[in-house]
């Protein structure tokens, strides 16, 4: 027998290759959580920087904050400062009607931040979602032109084309409802990721997959202004760059009028980010304003609905907190405004005038008249999508009235933390019957 004392156990022979790769994925791991300590440590200190200054008298710093479920307090101490006053959040802050319509036609007020020096920059979503400027921050022309691009898919006559299509969407997820739902998660979430998702012709292999990028962009509008948590931010970013490269796949260009390169994915991605929770937003709220004494009635024919949806949004628009930066020295209200300033017009306090304790008032029929607004053709956020949201609201309104007439409250409402901009449900119990 022979001896095997002293024989050494065979060695692996090392695959360079594979300790590159390794070596390669360590480096990146560690690039990310640096990465993700730097996120989380801005946002923290933007965070803080809002906490300290609101909790030194600062309406307008506790405003977006966003943890208050009633925000009309803050715009009547907003109120009392005058027509345009002086954050100490550096910002210039008006809730006057008739200025902040100026303000938002004015062509020397971009939606991007100039530094001297530095060329654009775009302020706290930087730190958020990377390269969220192109969708969220556009300037007027490109909102123009984009909206021009649009018009064969999302402009008012192929928004009427889309109606049967929308009708079909809502009746069908209203028919399917229990007896008792939750409105937010179960039916006004829904409704307009099912109408996007048939609009621009997600494959059904991909609808979870949408339907999960479109919930983890909920807060995308509110984190341009308020610092969302380190994993939504995270959450945020990945869907949409998941999104992009879904609706790269689907090439919608085609559909358009004239686009250059890039545009029918900016265009689909617009209406994800400017109509989901906007929608879900105005189905909610409009619901809720009418419980219980006035539901199901002005909700009861297309056209009343319609009527409905646009009053509820113009009271409820989709953008409360609109921000301006000035592209060079001006004057506003008798106040000199220097080239760079940030200029807020609360669009959410307009036609809020009245006492902090004063709830919106419900819409008392289809013959109301239009609560005043200042977000009409000058608002150019959310020009693009505007004609879908008011005809995805009203059909949902009438899908519902016609399914659960009987509709009542089923417990507490809890409104989304953070998002001053929106002003976005997370629940809303019900009962059909």
């Amino acid at each position: 027998m022979q001896d095997m004392q002293g024989v050494q156990p065979e060695q692996p022979v090392p695959n360079p290759r594979r300790t590159q790769l390794e070596q390669s994925e360590q480096r990146t791991e560690a690039a990310q959580e640096m990465e993700d300590s730097e996120l989380g440590r801005r946002l923290q200190m933007l965070r803080g920087m809002q906490w300290v200054f609101g909790a030194n008298g600062d309406p307008y710093a506790r405003l977006l904050c966003g943890m208050e479920d009633d925000p009309s307090p803050f715009h009547d101490a907003i109120r009392a400062l005058g027509e345009l006053h002086r954050s100490r959040t550096g910002a210039w802050v008006t809730a006057d009607p008739g200025l902040g319509g100026r303000i938002l036609a004015d062509r020397r007020l971009g939606a991007r931040r100039l530094v001297a020096g530095a060329g654009e920059t775009d302020g706290l979503e930087q730190y958020v979602l990377p390269g969220h400027q192109a969708f969220l921050r556009l300037e007027r022309e490109e909102a123009e032109r984009l909206r021009e691009v649009a018009a064969p898919v999302l402009g008012a006559a192929a928004v009427d084309a889309w109606r049967p299509l929308i009708d079909e969407v809502c009746a069908g997820l209203a028919k399917g409802l229990p007896d008792t739902f939750d409105l937010v998660e179960e039916y006004a979430g829904l409704v307009p990721v099912e109408v996007l998702a048939r609009i621009w012709g997600v494959p059904e292999e991909d609808r979870a997959r949408f339907g999960r990028d479109c919930r983890a962009l909920a807060p995308a509008l509110d984190s341009l202004l308020c610092p969302q948590q380190l994993a939504l931010s995270k959450d945020m970013a990945s869907a949409l760059e998941d999104l992009r490269l879904l609706f790269d796949g689907l090439d919608v260009t085609p559909r358009l009028a004239g686009p250059v390169d890039g545009d029918g994915t900016a265009v689909a991605m617009l209406t994800v980010l400017l109509c989901t929770e906007p929608v879900t937003t105005a189905i909610g709220n409009t619901v809720l304003e009418l419980l219980p004494g006035q539901w199901p009635v002005p909700c009861t024919g297309r056209v009343a609905a319609g009527q409905v949806a646009g009053q509820a949004l113009q009271r409820a628009v989709p953008y409360r907190i609109a921000t301006r930066f000035a592209r060079e020295d001006l004057e506003l209200a008798g106040r000199e405004v220097k080239s760079g300033d940030e200029v807020v017009v609360l669009a959410g306090a307009i036609g809020r005038n009245g006492p902090s304790a004063a709830a919106p008032p419900a819409p008392s029929g289809p013959a109301a008249p239009p609560a005043p607004s200042v977000f009409g053709a000058a608002a150019f956020e959310n020009a693009l999508a505007e004609p879908l949201v008011r005809a995805v609201t009203g059909a949902a309104l009438h899908a519902l009235a016609e399914r659960a007439p009987r509709l009542t409250a089923a417990g507490p409402v809890v409104r989304r933390r953070r998002s001053p901009v929106v002003g976005g449900l997370h629940r809303a119990p019900v009962a059909a019957a």
